[in-house]
């Protein structure tokens, strides 16, 4: 559907197209110098030396999302994360988690597409509690017939601790280059 824009100039409405532009080629030229563009190399080259401090920097606090059991989780370190499921583990056990979708600082992200590779991005867990979620109350009831069921279900719980997100440098050359 096609509108006009109006403007209203004291006693008379004219459209915009009807003003004309102020800015013409000659005004560009005074008032936007050209300024040298770093090339696309330059640039690549910059943002990944960026991002090598900061990820070698060890105040700066990475977070890591990640895929366990059909379920991501955005974590960092020192994080609890419950899974569902009972999970083949027994507590005190540490594990290496190598789905991770992307990795990221307060200043940068580094996505995978869609996994990184397990070599460069790691995640260590470690399994500090193994339980059963509050039970629940499953109530049924069909009317006309009295029928009533009523089951408590508890989940069984898997508990982890996130000790450390690990990115090796390696990842940004590849990735990048």
């Amino acid at each position: 559907m096609f509108t006009r824009t109006l403007v209203a100039r004291s006693c008379f409405i004219r459209p915009l197209s009807a003003f004309r532009s102020i800015r013409s080629e000659s005004v560009k030229k005074i008032f936007e110098p050209e300024l040298e563009k770093p090339s696309t190399s330059e640039r690549k080259n910059l943002v990944i030396s960026r991002i090598a401090e900061r990820v070698s920097d060890q105040r700066n606090r990475l977070f890591a999302i990640i895929y366990i059991n059909r379920r991501q989780f955005k974590v960092s370190q020192d994080d609890i994360i419950h899974i569902h499921h009972n999970v083949p583990l027994d507590i005190g056990d540490k594990i290496k988690l190598e789905k991770v979708l992307m990795v990221g600082g307060k200043d940068f992200s580094i996505f995978g597409r869609p996994l990184l590779n397990p070599e460069h991005v790691t995640v260590h867990a470690t399994v500090i509690e193994k339980t059963v979620s509050s039970p629940e109350v499953d109530y049924t009831h069909i009317s006309g017939k009295q029928i009533q069921k009523l089951d408590w279900l508890s989940h069984e719980l898997t508990v982890l601790r996130i000790n450390e997100i690990l990115v090796d440098k390696a990842v940004l050359g590849k990735n990048n280059s």
